[in-house]
């Protein structure tokens, strides 16, 4: 069992909604670390709340608070304040007791998971643990991050097992790889679902974690790229290789599939100029083997290659009204200069007009005088 490490590095100063000083704990885990604010209200909600779930308080008392002192405009009693707060938490942390680490206030304090052995550094534990993790549980942003890397392992083994499907040299082989990938496909969508699910909590921001605009953005595009990745290994996976059936027993049933396959390796044949071969990969033609391209066929390519053009497709559109909108500001900025040009013109002979009366005035009065 893992116990995280624990050690509150710094403090600092808040303005909002006054000012106020925060302090920086530092959590170590096995997969990663992370840190954060508490202020002194903080720890002392969090030791009440230890008292009544325990029944006992603290083998370390919480430093007291005063009334006459303020860490904001004190440094040294702020420095006083954190040493005595670690020392708090450590003591916690270290205890032979493990009755207040193991209370859910203690793990709510720190955004653990409600045991630390979802922690213990064995993968196979990692596995099991994050492939059932709860939906509101991956609102915590480092067991989302966590779950996220579980899942893409996951995609791994499924290509794998298509691999090992399309190299299979019999039918019963061919379908047992088949079903070993669509079982990892479908712990595969239970992540995605649970991710999708705590990254809208993340959004929130409902107090348990607070995440800046941009990281929303890209877990967001993380997620969006796992399941699209996770589509089209699906595709793959409902589909028997072409090339393999070929040698298949002539059933009823194999003789549908097979003709059903040709059909696609034949439409693959005809895009990718490769009429009149099998639907076997084809290494170096048209182009290199790529690590995205080297486990799939023919037909899985094709797909690929589809998709490919259809983000480009979609960024090509992108691209155009961003073209569009820029050459609207440009004939806006060219109508506005026109207008200025004509104002100044206006001006211009209004100016000419006030010069020849000033110089009837002059002359006027150079005659009276």
């Amino acid at each position: 069992m893992y116990e995280p490490e624990l050690s509150i590095a710094s403090f600092g100063t808040e303005a909002l909604p006054k000012p106020h000083t925060v302090y920086n704990i530092s959590i170590r885990l096995p997969l990663r670390s992370f840190s954060l604010k508490k202020r002194y209200s903080d720890f002392d909600e969090l030791h009440r709340a230890l008292i009544s779930s325990v029944g006992a308080p603290p083998p370390t008392p919480l430093p007291p608070k005063y009334y006459l002192k303020s860490t904001v405009s004190n440094n040294e009693f702020a420095e006083e304040r954190r040493q005595s707060l670690e020392e708090y938490i450590y003591a916690i942390q270290n205890d032979q007791d493990s009755r207040w680490r193991e209370s859910p206030p203690w793990r709510q304090f720190l955004n653990l998971p409600s045991s630390t052995s979802n922690y213990e550094s064995s993968s196979t534990s990692i596995t099991s643990h994050l492939s059932s993790i709860p939906s509101h549980t991956l609102s915590d942003p480092v067991l989302w991050l966590d779950a996220h890397r579980e899942m893409k392992t996951f995609l791994q083994d499924a290509r794998s097992e298509i691999s090992r499907r399309d190299q299979a040299t019999s039918v019963a082989d061919q379908h047992d790889a088949s079903a070993a990938a669509k079982k990892v496909l479908v712990k595969v969508s239970g992540l995605l679902d649970n991710l999708e699910r705590g990254l809208a909590l993340q959004s929130k921001a409902t107090g348990i974690s607070i995440l800046g605009d941009g990281e929303i953005r890209r877990r967001k595009d993380l997620l969006a790229s796992g399941m699209k990745e996770r589509n089209a290994l699906e595709a793959l996976a409902n589909s028997l290789s072409a090339s393999k059936l070929q040698g298949s027993s002539k059933t009823p049933q194999s003789m549908a599939v097979t003709k059903e396959a040709l059909a696609l390796a034949a439409t693959a044949a005809t895009t990718g100029n490769m009429r009149g071969r099998s639907a076997g990969r084809v290494l170096g033609a048209p182009a290199p083997e790529t690590d995205k391209t080297r486990q799939l066929d023919n037909i899985g390519v094709l797909q690929l290659q589809q998709e490919i053009m259809k983000s480009q497709d979609e960024d090509l559109q992108t691209l155009l009204k961003a073209v569009g909108r820029q050459k609207q500001v440009g004939v806006e900025i060219g109508r506005e200069l026109d207008e200025q040009n004509q104002l100044l013109d206006s001006l211009d002979v209004d100016v000419e007009r006030v010069n020849d009366k000033i110089r009837v005035v002059k002359k006027r009065v150079k005659n009276i005088s």
